[in-house]
């Protein structure tokens, strides 16, 4: 495997843990019986992806009404603000293997993310640019890293650099010259970096793992519990802990999946309703708040396991952002059909249940 041609290829990797006291853990529980219903439609068909522009109170998701693009909604109001057209194709504002992500980005802008190529687009819609990194494809895998596009790359993350050439941060960086090749040496690691999740603030990049043992060899095992950090001044590398509630929970699945709070804690989304196996997910324990500079975490837990209609996708000021994923129930036997996609999405407030609150997060639940 070729190493990348950038002007910075190798950083000091010092390992840093961090993680709290139990006493420090707080639990938190959804309360479905409050809140508002935000986006209510039943002509909506809201996929799992989605961003919150935390400035601008602004929810992307994917929307089968418009395959190849990008909805954002208003989380104030539910308001449809604009559709980013993102055709199948090789064009300058087309991916070539169709949407598999997206991120909101600062000053009101969006990345849309290709398993190649990431599409830039500004705050009133209008397309800017695109970014090919030189590194393995990935799932769609993209953030918002200090005003530039940045990806999971083997070793670290590539970040589009201030001048336009790729800048890798991380100890050992590594990636193909040629975009369009992936070769098949490293299978088990370039399928984790493929699954890669990854979260920004303006000075961090936390990159969760793939999951699934029966996939990942013995000697990976310690990275289904734990996210890697990078530190973009420092040029450290780090390890933050998974809190142990949530890891249980996901550990049969693909997840968690990555975002912010706005205020540069780390928020992992656990993947609620997955089937597999013939086994529903639903999990209890969906989601959790972790400050990156001291380890104190919040875990975000529904009322009760099973909870399949209910998908968190973020969080917005101190609310739990949940898609209600639809479902009908059969007028001849009374089963009920769930469906995966979502004709709701809507904010409902956290309520303590234990444990003590960290410095600075999600102020104003008691």
């Amino acid at each position: 495997m070729k190493r990348l041609a950038m002007s910075t290829l190798t950083a000091a990797g010092l390992s840093v843990w961090t993680g709290c006291g139990e006493g420090a853990q707080q639990v938190l529980e959804i309360d479905y019986d409050a809140g508002r219903v935000v986006i209510d439609d039943e002509m909506r068909s809201i996929r799992w992806e989605s961003s919150i522009d935390h400035e601008r109170g602004i929810v992307y998701v994917r929307d089968d009404e418009e395959p190849e693009g990008i909805m954002a909604f208003s989380l104030e109001t539910g308001e449809w603000i604009r559709t980013y057209m993102v055709p199948t194709g090789d064009g300058p504002q087309e991916l070539s293997r169709g949407i598999h992500g997206l991120s909101a980005a600062s000053g009101g802008r969006l990345y849309v993310a290709g398993a190649l190529k990431v599409i830039e687009f500004g705050p009133q819609g209008q397309y800017l640019g695109n970014w090919t990194p030189r590194v393995h494809p990935r799932d769609g895998a993209v953030c918002d890293f200090a005003g530039q596009p940045a990806v999971p790359a083997l070793g670290g993350v590539v970040r589009r650099g201030d001048g336009g050439d790729d800048e890798a941060i991380g100890p050992n960086v590594t990636g193909d010259y040629d975009p369009d090749s992936w070769t098949n040496d490293d299978g088990i690691v370039e399928w984790q970096l493929w699954k890669s999740k990854i979260a920004c603030t303006p000075s961090t990049a936390f990159v969760v793992s793939e999951y699934g043992t029966d996939l990942v060899p013995s000697e990976y095992d310690d990275e289904s519990d734990s996210v890697t950090v990078y530190y973009r001044e420092s040029r450290r590398k780090g390890r933050l802990l998974i809190p142990e509630a949530l890891a249980a929970e996901q550990a049969i699945t693909g997840g968690p999946l990555a975002a912010t709070d706005g205020r540069d804690n780390l928020v992992l989304v656990g993947v609620g309703a997955i089937q597999l196996v013939g086994t529903w997910g639903g999990f209890r324990v969906t989601g959790a708040v972790v400050d990156p500079a001291s380890g104190c975490h919040a875990t975000i837990r529904n009322p009760k396991r099973n909870m399949i209609e209910r998908n968190l996708i973020g969080i917005f000021r101190d609310s739990a952002v949940v898609a209600n994923e639809y479902f009908e129930e059969s007028a001849e036997d009374g089963s009920v059909h769930f469906f995966n996609y979502a004709h709701q999405v809507a904010l409902y407030p956290l309520r303590r249940v234990s444990g003590k609150p960290c410095a600075g997060m999600l102020p104003s639940v008691g």
